[in-house]
């Protein structure tokens, strides 16, 4: 990669990015692990302007999440979120810019807010796709289970947790 990746935080325009790397994140790297149903539920094409309205205020104006996006020359190519109830709501990479650290780099990022932010430990309901990636990432599995959609719908996941530097065991 000719440029470097910046970390920063996602703001209100960063939302229409959000939305499309989420898109062929799920697309691209989930296929093998659910099915076409589950895969256009968990990540809706068209993006229309009340979703990216949506991700504005609810995500990046929420003063209970942090969001970080991962640049490259400008262009949001990654992102991931957390919440105060110490949930990772979220962490996607671009197809076209995975498996270079990227996914590492945010989770560090979101890890360093949420000691910031007082809290204990992070806990992630992982898609099957990303498992070995929060495995890496230290996490441990705690059980299979399910997410819910924001549609409803119910996919396969595992409930995954991760103690912070700022615990004392």
């Amino acid at each position: 990669m000719d440029s470097p990746i910046t970390i920063e935080p996602a703001k209100p325009r960063d939302a229409q990015a959000l939305l499309e790397i989420h898109a062929a994140a799920v697309h691209r790297t989930a296929v093998p692990y659910y099915a076409q149903e589950i895969l256009d539920n968990w990540a809706r094409r068209p993006i229309t302007s009340d979703r990216v309205e949506r991700v504005k205020q609810g995500w990046i104006g929420n003063p209970d999440h942090r969001i970080v996006v991962a640049k490259h020359k400008g262009q949001v190519v990654g992102f991931g979120f957390i919440d105060s109830d110490s949930q990772l709501q979220g962490l996607y990479v671009h197809p076209d810019y995975g498996r270079r650290g990227i996914g590492a780099r945010l989770l560090a990022a979101l890890e360093q807010a949420a000691v910031a932010m007082g809290l204990k430990y992070l806990q992630a309901d992982a898609s099957l796709n990303a498992e070995g990636f929060y495995r890496k990432q230290g996490f441990n599995a705690v059980e299979r289970g399910v997410h819910r959609l924001a549609a409803g719908q119910e996919i396969a996941c595992i409930k995954m947790r991760k103690l912070l530097a700022n615990h004392e065991q």
